[in-house]
């Protein structure tokens, strides 16, 4: 019986499907949750004269995400497009003063896609790639440790690691939703690093 149900599971995944071959563009609207490692921040109140500091960090927003990709066929496809990453913002006490600064990144992402079609309307995926950001960093310090502020910024490669699923709405429209991972965005000793989750959901048209 599981052989059985293991063969029918094969025979759809290998069937012709009704998704297309071509040129797509993609929209979505994402949700970012992203975290800082505040070392940077940390060090650079401290180097300018704070004493007993303790901070933190949040990083929540949505943003957007606009891709082009060609499908070769429902089991291959390269995309390439714009995602904005958003912002964590930091802030800090320290004795006599406190400080707020934030990192925000977004960039230029290029990826291939394996997809598994399970019939004719649904399918998941698997994708890799990397993504080419700037990131800028900002912050402002009260004194003791007002010399501590100031903006940065850099630009760093970094891979893209992500999942999602296609479901086929129309001939020419497909909704979508992915999941992406990327660790490392900016310098540690320029910016700061922020590592993003990323959840995505939008429509996509088939030409």
């Amino acid at each position: 019986m599981k052989l059985h149900h293991l063969a029918s599971l094969a025979l759809l995944a290998l069937s012709p499907t009704a998704f297309a071959d071509g040129f797509y563009g993609l929209g979505e609207v994402t949700h970012s949750s992203a975290s800082l490692d505040s070392a940077h921040f940390d060090s650079s109140l401290t180097a300018n004269g704070a004493t007993s500091l303790s901070s933190s960090d949040s990083g929540s927003g949505n943003q957007w995400r606009l891709q082009g990709g060609y499908r070769f066929n429902p089991y291959l496809a390269v995309e390439a497009g714009y995602i904005d990453f958003g912002k964590v913002d930091y802030t800090a006490s320290y004795t006599g003063g406190s400080a707020e600064g934030s990192l925000k990144a977004g960039g230029v992402d290029a990826v291939a896609l394996v997809g598994l079609p399970l019939g004719d309307s649904f399918s998941v995926f698997g994708k890799a790639g990397v993504v080419e950001a700037s990131v800028k960093s900002s912050l402002t310090a009260s004194a003791p440790a007002a010399l501590a502020s100031g903006d940065a910024s850099t630009h760093v490669l970094r891979p893209l690691l992500g999942v999602g699923a296609i479901y086929k709405l129309s001939d020419h429209v497909d909704a979508r939703a992915d999941y992406d991972y990327v660790s490392g965005l900016g310098d540690s000793g320029k910016t700061g690093k922020m590592d993003v989750n990323l959840f995505s959901l939008g429509l996509a048209y088939n030409f």
